[in-house]
């Protein structure tokens, strides 16, 4: 039974208005975005980083755009899905029956090289998220500039996508005059593939060629979870986080056994919240200030080793570590 504003998004690649099998299709409801899953054979990767930046130009210009994301199941995967979000289920319907997205579909179809596909449409979750280290990038576009922009954009997606670590990307359009700018979401395996990327001269080369059409371009890495403690202005890629745990772990235990040997029997006449309040209080400032600097500069060559020292490092490193976790629960043992 047809349900009143439901959806028929017709299979991938095939032609809007054909005759379906009702089996095949997929019913969206009134979704705004539908993703098309797919797997690139081995041996066609550059063909398809190709195929995906021509996507994302045509995608991006489409009416009442909203964001694209090309996304692998994982790192090396060839199974992907692409995530097309639009501001309205009509805007999807016209996307869907749009001749350039068969077309694309089509070359992806006679990419897979045997005639048959395993694309699948259906639609899309509301939000995707992942594990992995994401550049956020916003551009102001001058003003009759768009189109130059996606042909610009076009030719950074089709390199950055050949690039070891990708792990996909998401472009918002402008949602309003309040919010003039494009977004860019860039991710990475892991921050030492973002980074060669970030530094790489094709990168840099296509960025030169951006000037006459972008007004303003910021980028930045989305915040990890002690960036006041390991911020820094070179905007290089911050610790792991199992690094920066392991020294607040290292700084915070010793404040928290001389609060307990000496702070709390001044403290044991007021009430436990007001107590605890101090204690945290005194632990927060001391981990903050003076102590994760000293950390971070005495532990600073292993929190970001050099990557041709890097395996002899991450042992020295981790040795060091475990020495002081000894030394720590030794001391306060003893005399606790």
């Amino acid at each position: 039974m047809y349900e009143p504003g439901a959806i028929e998004v017709p299979n991938a690649g095939e032609a809007p208005g054909s005759r379906q099998d009702s089996s095949r299709s997929t019913r969206v409801g009134a979704t705004k975005a539908v993703a098309t899953k797919l797997t690139v054979p081995p041996g066609m990767e550059v063909r398809f980083a190709a195929w995906q930046a021509e996507f994302t130009r045509v995608v991006s210009a489409a009416h009442d755009f909203v964001s694209l994301e090309i996304i692998p199941a994982f790192s090396g995967s060839s199974e992907w899905q692409i995530i097309q979000r639009f501001r309205s289920p009509e805007a999807l319907i016209r996307w869907i029956e749009d001749e350039g997205r068969t077309a694309l579909l089509a070359d992806l179809s006679a990419l897979e090289g045997d005639g048959k596909t395993s694309r699948v449409d259906e639609a899309a979750p509301d939000y995707h998220s992942t594990t992995t280290v994401t550049e956020v990038i916003t551009t102001i576009v001058k003003a009759g500039q768009e189109e130059a922009f996606r042909r610009w954009a076009e030719r950074i997606q089709q390199v950055q996508a050949r690039f070891p670590g990708y792990m996909g990307t998401l472009v918002q359009a402008p949602l309003s005059s309040d919010v003039p700018y494009w977004t860019t979401l860039v991710r990475f395996e892991g921050p030492a593939f973002l980074d060669a990327w970030l530094q790489s001269a094709e990168r840099k080369a296509i960025l030169a060629e951006a000037t006459p059409q972008v007004s303003t371009w910021q980028s930045h890495r989305m915040s990890n979870p002690f960036a006041g403690w390991f911020a820094n202005e070179q905007r290089l890629a911050p610790p792991p986080a199992w690094k920066q745990t392991c020294l607040v772990l290292l700084v915070l235990f010793p404040v928290v056994m001389l609060e307990i040997r000496f702070l709390s029997p001044l403290l044991n006449g007021l009430p436990l919240a007001v107590s605890t309040f101090i204690g945290n209080a005194i632990s927060v400032s001391l981990v903050s200030w003076p102590l994760m600097a000293a950390a971070i500069l005495g532990l600073g060559w292993w929190l970001r080793p050099d990557p041709q020292k890097r395996w002899r490092t991450e042992v020295l490193g981790l040795t060091a570590l475990a020495a002081l976790y000894a030394v720590e629960l030794l001391v306060f043992s003893r005399f606790m």
